[in-house]
């Protein structure tokens, strides 16, 4: 199973993941907790 993988946020483990996003050209699983973090700043990839 595969689990968040939050470029920002190495240390997260969750498998609840709510999208992807392509960071450097690759394809990255994001969890919903990370989500809701990430929505709200102002981040470029």
């Amino acid at each position: 199973m595969e689990h968040c993988k939050n470029p920002w946020n190495k240390e997260c483990k969750n498998n609840e993941i709510e999208l992807y996003i392509f960071f450097k050209g690759t394809k990255l699983p994001i969890c919903r907790r990370c989500w809701s973090k990430l929505a709200n700043k102002e981040v470029e990839w």
